[in-house]
């Protein structure tokens, strides 16, 4: 038998990916419990935000959300999510393609 998870018991990080106005990227990131907000401008800055965040919240869940992104071209949608997945699998141990 499952338990449900009440939404108050769930710390949700929202991110959007934006032009930083170099022709890249950056993301755009909001603690929703204690609205911190932060830019990183890598992959490694936004994993080290979300665990800053895990660590300083008493609640039991945590939920990474990616908003939709209006202002990202598709490059930078595919480069961000390339990056994510190679920084993923070297966390786990695995070697980059």
């Amino acid at each position: 038998m499952s338990e449900e998870i009440k939404s108050d018991d769930i710390l949700v990080v929202e991110t959007e990916i934006v032009p930083n106005g170099m022709g890249g990227w950056m993301l755009r990131c909001v603690n929703t419990e204690t609205g911190e907000e932060r830019v990183c401008n890598t992959i490694e800055e936004y994993s080290a935000f979300l665990n800053e965040c895990v660590y300083t919240t008493n609640k039991e869940n945590f939920q990474a959300v990616w908003l939709e992104s209006p202002q990202a071209t598709p490059q930078m949608i595919a480069d961000v999510r390339a990056k994510l997945m190679a920084f993923y699998n070297e966390m786990e141990g695995h070697s980059p393609l």
